[in-house]
């Protein structure tokens, strides 16, 4: 799949998450770095995003650990947060 299509893929799945805190935490970091994320980087944004939002929501705020294979992604979208 062009990687053009699967960047505005993701860029509507993080704005329409279906709650307003993620939409504008995982909006925002899809609109800052989505460009810059290669195939298998946007890959692992997709399985992120395949979680629930309650999940996601836990990991981004420490209130649960998160799977190995995300504490990058997930460290890198936390550094957004704060910026």
């Amino acid at each position: 799949m062009n990687i053009k299509v699967v960047r505005k893929r993701l860029s509507i799945r993080s704005w329409r998450r279906g709650t307003k805190e993620l939409d504008l935490i995982l909006g925002q970091f899809s609109d800052k770095n989505l460009t810059e994320l290669q195939m298998s980087e946007l890959n692992l944004y997709e399985q992120f995003l395949s979680n629930d939002d309650y999940l996601i929501y836990n990991w981004l705020f420490g209130k649960e650990d998160s799977p190995e294979i995300f504490k990058s992604l997930i460290k890198r979208i936390q550094e957004g947060m704060h910026n």
